[in-house]
């Protein structure tokens, strides 16, 4: 903990991918740039114009190239050259001819649009076409420059090739490993605060709010790594170890540390901790884990050992708590709750040890290709299965939408350019472009239009500042223009605002460059186009074939709660089978993760003024299913996932009719998103909770097989309480209230 932030900021970026995608960048920009004016030295050219278009170039390169595998991505790029030409050509010779140029400029935009529906190559295509003649319409470029310009474009492309390809070329592997490196950086910070919170009898707030912002930042990390997992091949960094292993062990030490944050919370305000036993052991436990080095090419199982030891020590402690019926009160189970998932973290730490450190025979090693393969053809079905749901969204018709809302607000922003700064008369219009580029809804459109707003007024402010303050220092003007494209594309990802306030500040450096100073009445212009631009796009989405937030909401809610209902009947089955093995739900748990954040970008409110931008509940909506996914992720993470244990008959019927309430209750919220008339009523388990939680009882002691039904079912009440909740605020009756209601009115 000494050197706590500097641990933050290696863990920051797992598998150093956004500094592997700026660093390109920023190489590829000044490789381009640095060439060419080296050429124009050499060959006395004067087309100054040259360098800019072949950092321009050597940028989009890199940024625009988004295909599915690397030898489409290689023939995209090859591709940009001709574009870029063809663009750069009728921008120069139609500059002359009227408003020519600003019918070919829209064409580019709305095709810009449309043509992904037939692949992320036109895209790309269309992408450098739009800036090629932006930037010939913005140096007003002339035929003469033609050749250089060419000359540029080629150079911009030809090194974008080389690091993307050949000098940088993306390892799925490394990533892979960097990404692990990160989230077990981050696991252990977060142990660590863990710790302190077990040894402190105060408990502080602000400690608080770092571990629960900690274990937030390790959830994004697991959700990465699943990601990752779908790309590389696992057995070539560990040997031995399998895709799905490795996902289960990711999956598990995250719900360890949420298990443990939320416990040990608990347990303090509890005064659990007060049993100096109990702490101890949790100590020993966490601490344990923490130092085991589990990838390790050169591990010690010692580590591992003791927290086994450990565990055990909290097993018995356990049972001996368990056998006091007045100490079996909720904080027993936050124990239980933890010994399970804190053994199987251990459990898949060994087998993963045990793994790489196997020599396989022939026979094993065929097998064991056989189990990769398999991996392999389940990811085939889930890509394919993702491509299911792209054509089922094409309902929305989302690429002609975006061309003709394209269409309609380029053409405004272009008459609103000629008259309001018609010496940059595109401005408005690239950032329209720009706030519907990725903006499937009207609140995704109207956050990013916010954003870029916001991020372009403070990056003006600044960018003027800063230009003031280097002016005449070409030097120091050229390190703080790379610098800005670095930290704009390094900070994409983690706020668009910062990269809008880095790319402004990068124009007012640019422009400070080329025109031999910036005014301040150049920079306002900017930021005031940026705003219309921004303005037009969120309008002209929300008026015209708008794909509003709450449908695609409510689409994301039906994808998410199939899910679940899978998830909850197979959870079930495997209490009443007691044979069956649990299946391995951390894949369909990362992915219900992943819904559940998309959900929250579409919904996610720049200011939370009540009745004004949240007119249709979306807060509490979300914040309902974010309550079933945190209980329904610790309902398989703290479960026997290999019980063998048949329920007595006085259970089976309860835990039927369990699973019959929960499929119902699913099922008709899933018909009310769907605007599907539903009459019938969700209903609660409170009779099915007590029946389960009296249960019989031997010599005033509960039975062991009660004790570990009621650890199972822990997390199942309240994820039908919060269902019923979203039910009851989607206008469903509630039958078990109902009935209270009725009893009532008969006994009056």
């Amino acid at each position: 903990m000494q050197f706590y932030w500097l641990a933050r900021l290696f863990a920051s970026d797992p598998g150093l991918k956004r500094f592997e995608q700026a660093g390109k960048v920023i190489l590829s920009v000044m490789s381009s740039v640095f060439t060419m004016l080296l050429l124009l030295f050499i060959f006395q050219g004067k087309a100054v114009p040259a360098a800019i278009i072949a950092g321009v170039l050597g940028m989009m390169g890199i940024l625009t190239v988004a295909d599915d595998t690397e030898k489409q991505k290689k023939i995209t790029t090859l591709l940009l050259p001709l574009a870029s030409i063809t663009a750069v050509t009728l921008g120069s010779f139609l500059s002359g001819y009227g408003h020519l140029v600003d019918a070919v400029i829209l064409l580019v935009v709305v095709l810009a649009f449309y043509l992904q529906k037939y692949g992320a190559r036109y895209f790309s295509i269309c992408m450098v076409g739009f800036m090629s003649i932006y930037f010939a319409s913005l140096l007003r470029l002339q035929p003469a420059q033609l050749p250089w310009l060419f000359a540029g474009i080629l150079v911009g492309i030809t090194f974008a090739f080389l690091y993307n390809f050949v000098f940088f070329k993306t390892n799925p592997e490394k990533v892979l490993k960097r990404s692990i490196r990160s989230f077990h950086t981050q696991t252990n910070l977060a142990f660590s605060l863990i710790l302190e919170m077990i040894k402190d009898p105060v408990t502080k707030p602000e400690r608080i709010r770092k571990l629960i912002n900690n274990v937030r930042r390790l959830r994004e990390y697991a959700r990465m790594i699943s990601g990752d997992l779908s790309s590389a091949e696992v057995h070539k960094v560990w040997p031995g170890v399998s895709t799905n292993q490795l996902r289960l062990y990711v999956f598990d030490s995250e719900m360890l540390t949420e298990a443990l944050t939320d416990a040990i919370i608990k347990l303090k305000s509890s005064h659990a901790l007060e049993y100096t036993e109990l702490r101890r052991l949790l100590v020993w436990v966490v601490e344990s884990i923490r130092n085991a080095e589990v990838l390790a090419e050169e591990y010690e199982t010692f580590h591992l050992q003791e927290a086994e030891k450990a565990l055990q020590g909290i097993r018995f402690a356990l049972n001996d708590l368990y056998t006091e019926k007045e100490q079996s009160g909720e904080w027993l189970y936050l124990v239980q709750r933890i010994e399970t998932i804190a053994n199987h973290v251990i459990e898949g730490a060994f087998s993963i040890q045990e793994a790489m450190n196997k020599k396989l025979s022939g026979n094993e090693l065929r097998e064991y290709l056989l189990d990769v393969n398999s991996e392999a053809a389940e990811q085939t079905d889930e890509e394919e299965d993702q491509e299911d749901k792209e054509d089922k969204e094409d309902k929305y018709n989302l690429p002609r939408k975006k061309a003709l809302q394209a269409l309609v607000a380029g053409a405004i922003s272009i008459v609103l350019g000629y008259l309001l700064t018609s010496t940059h008369q595109y401005w408005i219009l690239l950032t329209a472009f720009i706030v519907l580029l990725g903006t499937e809804s009207v609140g995704r459109t109207y956050i990013k239009a916010f954003q870029r707003s916001f991020g372009t007024v403070l990056g003006g402010i600044a960018g003027f500042g800063m230009a003031l303050a280097v002016e005449g220092q070409q030097a120091l003007q050229l390190i703080c223009l790379f610098a800005s494209i670095f930290l704009a594309f390094y900070l994409f990802q983690v706020s668009y605002t910062l990269m809008s306030f880095f790319i402004t500040m990068m124009m007012a450096l640019m422009y400070d460059l080329l025109l031999g100073g910036v005014t301040l009445q150049l920079l306002g212009a900017r930021v005031l186009d940026t705003i219309i631009g921004a303005g037009i796009a969120f309008v002209v989405s929300y008026w015209l074939l708008p794909v509003r937030t709450k449908d695609k909401v409510a689409d994301l809610s039906v994808e998410y709660l199939e899910d679940l209902k899978n998830c909850l009947n197979e959870y079930m089955n495997h209490l009443l089978s007691g044979e069956q093995t649990l299946l391995d739900f951390t894949n369909t748990a990362f992915e219900m993760d992943q819904k559940l954040e998309e959900m929250k970008n579409h919904t996610k409110q720049i200011f939370r003024r009540a009745g004004s931008l949240d007119p249709s509940g979306f807060s509490k909506w979300i914040n309902t299913l974010g309550a079933v996914h945190y209980y329904a992720k610790h309902l398989v993470a703290s479960s026997n996932r290999t019980l063998k244990r048949e329920q007595a008959p006085e259970y089976r019927l309860a835990i039927l009719h369990i699973k019959d309430v929960l499929q119902g209750n699913i099922d008709i919220i899933t018909s009310l998103l769907a605007n599907e008339r539903n009459s019938a009523a969700v209903r609660g388990l409170e009779k099915q909770r007590k029946t389960i939680e009296k249960g019989p009882e031997t010599d005033g002691k509960r039975e062991h097989a009660q004790i570990h039904l009621l650890h199972y079912l822990y997390y199942i009440w309240p994820i039908n309480e919060a269902l019923l909740q979203l039910a009851e605020d989607l206008g469903a009756a509630r039958k078990d209230l109902e009935e209270e209601q009725e009893t009532k009115r008969h006994s009056s």
